[in-house]
């Protein structure tokens, strides 16, 4: 059968069927549970322990304007459950287990595409290159700068460094500071990003930061021995530090009280307050680390390379195929089919 026939044969449009990492859909159903099974008699392991038994990859034909494309799938049996994992690569998964269920026609139709150009695949393979493969699908990575307009000039990211090079030279007289010299250095993290700074240090603290203090907010602001006492036995973790507050599943600025005659000033997420708030310190002349200074000059200058259909980590952000200008900057990564039983296939049909 080619491959065109089995496109027609078994109808299928991806985006229906509402696939994720994160919130799965579990389908219970003998017949896919079994078509799995026969999908895995065709293939060797790509790997496997004492709980699950992964293959990948195997190769969906689908559709396009452009003509037959091919879409990366990864099968994963979880061996304490007795159930499976399909994910489509870079789109998300969806759960088979035994049951009852009347399953919808697109997860048959899902699985029998799979599972007959596998066979043809035996019978009469076709080399799959990365350029057969549905650009959707796969992983690349890209400089930013191809993505979307750089926010700053090399130039002064360049001075930028070159001012924080002179900064090392400074030192705070002691590590020891009060509550109000900390939130004085909070404060000019707000100023440096035209936050609101009306109110008490205490205030504004509560109004950005994280939220989880740990007791600091209720320390006195004048007490040196009572701050540095709670920072070597109340704090606990970078919570009470991240002055302002990051997302559902990102982090924002932190600010570290004095070590070693410096504050410390970190950034998983949010490049633009923490540059603003570098310079800042840079023209104040604050004594400060920053240790994510130059991660965030290549992400802002846009010469970083992020991941491409993948979730990217510090900051986070997702880059889809579609949204790259340069398209042709792009690397991809290389898949590697999976390696059939093809001397098993054919004593089994003998």
């Amino acid at each position: 059968m080619a491959v065109a026939e089995i496109i027609d044969k078994y109808p299928l449009v991806l985006h229906y069927l509402g696939l994720s990492y994160t919130n799965k859909r579990v389908v219970q159903s003998d017949d896919l549970y079994f078509l799995l099974r026969k999908i895995e008699e065709l293939a060797y392991p790509t790997r496997e322990d004492d709980y699950v038994r992964s293959y990948y990859y195997f190769f969906l034909p689908i559709k396009m304007r452009s003509g037959i494309k091919f879409a990366p799938v990864l099968i994963f049996y979880l061996k304490e459950n007795d159930e499976y994992d399909v994910c489509l690569h870079t789109a998300g998964c969806f759960t088979v287990r035994r049951g009852n269920q009347e399953p919808d026609e697109l997860y048959v139709n899902f699985l029998r595409r799979l599972h007959e150009f596998a066979v043809l695949q035996i019978k009469n393979p076709i080399f799959i290159t990365t350029d057969m493969i549905c650009k959707r699908y796969l992983v690349g990575r890209i400089k930013l700068k191809y993505v979307t307009k750089p926010q700053m000039k090399i130039e002064e990211a360049r001075e930028i460094m070159k001012q924080y090079r002179k900064n090392k030279a400074l030192r705070l007289e002691s590590d020891e500071v009060t509550l109000r010299d900390y939130l004085e250095v909070v404060k000019v993290i707000y100023e440096a990003n035209s936050f609101d700074v009306s109110g008490d240090l205490k205030e504004l603290y509560r109004r950005y930061s994280d939220g989880r203090d740990c007791g600091l907010a209720d320390l006195p602001l004048e007490d040196k021995k009572a701050f540095t006492e709670w920072r070597e036995h109340g704090c606990i973790g970078g919570h009470p530090f991240e002055v302002i507050r990051g997302g559902l599943i990102s982090y924002g600025v932190h600010l570290y009280p004095p070590s070693r005659g410096k504050y410390t000033i970190y950034a998983e997420d949010q490049p633009e307050f923490y540059i603003n708030a570098v310079k800042e310190f840079l023209r104040r002349k604050i004594p400060f680390r920053a240790p994510d200074l130059i991660r965030v000059l290549k992400f802002l200058t846009g010469e970083a390379v992020v991941k491409v259909n993948e979730l990217n980590e510090r900051p986070k952000i997702l880059i889809f195929h579609s949204e790259v200008k340069r398209k042709d900057k792009i690397r991809w990564e290389e898949l590697e089919e999976v390696k059939y039983r093809r001397k098993e296939f054919r004593e089994k049909k003998v």
